[in-house]
């Protein structure tokens, strides 16, 4: 019994020795692969201060292209689908047959229709020559004459209603949704796709209050794409607003014909280039400043150590540089090194 007593006693010790031992190599292990808390380390950056300077006549300006138009596909009838011919991708052209809407009751409600109509025309031709001869009364006559006019009117109706199951495409273009199918139910108003005109692009750019005045409806701009860096797209000024946002920049649209209707795809990152005579003067940064490039336009600067968020309304790109047209002020110093790394609030070491 003592024997058997000791043998368990020894085994609890064991077992206790184990799992104290499992314990300890595991909180070793925790703390080895516990993350490092960086957040306090400062990420040593360089600056570079805005500076106003001259600019020659050419500039380029950040723009999205957009499709020339985009319009849906509408039934006008109400009914169900009988056939549609297109599909995703199809080239369509204005006016082009793409589908129908079940219109057999209408076109047997034509037929008896047209029926009742040559009846009643008949009716009204041998009653006029009765009346004439004054073997009808008017009211007779008059009763016929409105119930044949009233039936070429129900006719027409019938004809149109039939017309307006016919479904057309209402631009040319590239159909780039369809959202129904043949046998589905649909009410007039109803879209089933949508096509987008890109034979020719659209581009809006903002352009300063000091810029705007020298240009002009018509005028030829020249575009460029980072997809094809060796090509230039050319294009002419349709529209210049009249009014301009609260930075003084005037909305300009340019429209640029697309060769072959897939050089460029409408959404696409484009550079408008403006020749201009003479030159003038603009807050610049240099473009590596950018924390995220010029799509999304903002800067960091350094506040009591701390890297803070300004964000930008930008203007021309002046050959490494980019115009500033509000967020920034002459000589304010932005980070130029180590803003990826940065987020806001991170604490930053300022590197001469």
């Amino acid at each position: 019994m003592k024997n058997k007593i000791i043998i368990i006693a020894v085994i609890v010790a064991v077992v206790a020795w184990g799992a104290y031992t499992l314990i300890k190599n595991k909180k070793e292990i925790d703390s080895k692969n516990k993350p490092v808390d960086r957040s306090a380390i400062a990420i040593p950056v360089s600056v570079s201060k805005a500076f106003v300077a001259n600019v020659e006549g050419e500039f380029s300006l950040p723009a999205v292209t957009e499709a020339n138009s985009e319009t849906d596909i509408i039934v006008s009838a109400q009914g169900k689908i009988t056939n549609l011919n297109f599909e995703l991708g199809s080239v369509v052209t204005k006016g082009q047959v793409l589908g129908s809407v079940d219109s057999r009751l209408k076109e047997l409600n034509l037929s008896a229709t047209k029926l009742a109509e040559e009846k009643l025309q008949k009716d009204y031709e041998r009653y006029g020559d009765l009346y004439k001869g004054k073997a009808v009364t008017e009211v007779n006559y008059n009763e016929i004459k409105y119930n044949y006019e009233n039936t070429k009117i129900q006719a027409s109706q019938i004809k149109q209603q039939i017309a307006d199951g016919i479904i057309t495409a209402p631009i040319s273009g590239v159909v780039i949704r369809k959202s129904l199918e043949e046998g589905e139910f649909v009410n007039p108003g109803t879209p089933i796709g949508t096509i987008v005109d890109v034979s020719h692009l659209k581009a809006t750019v903002q352009v300063s209050e000091k810029d705007v005045y020298k240009l002009s409806k018509g005028m030829a701009v020249t575009l460029r794409s980072d997809i094809y860096p060796t090509k230039v797209f050319k294009g002419v000024i349709r529209y210049i607003s009249p009014k301009g946002d609260e930075s003084h920049n005037y909305p300009v649209e340019i429209t640029v014909a697309n060769e072959n209707q897939a050089a460029l795809k409408a959404g696409s990152f484009v550079r408008v280039a403006f020749s201009l005579k003479g030159s003038s003067t603009a807050l610049q940064i240099p473009k590596v400043t950018l924390a995220e490039g010029l799509k999304n336009p903002y800067v960091y600067v350094i506040s009591g150590n701390k890297a803070v968020v300004k964000k930008l309304v930008l203007g021309r790109e002046i050959g490494e540089n980019v115009e500033v047209l509000s967020g920034l002020t002459e000589g304010e110093e932005v980070i130029s090194s180590g803003q990826i790394n940065l987020t806001e609030g991170s604490p930053v070491e300022l590197v001469k």
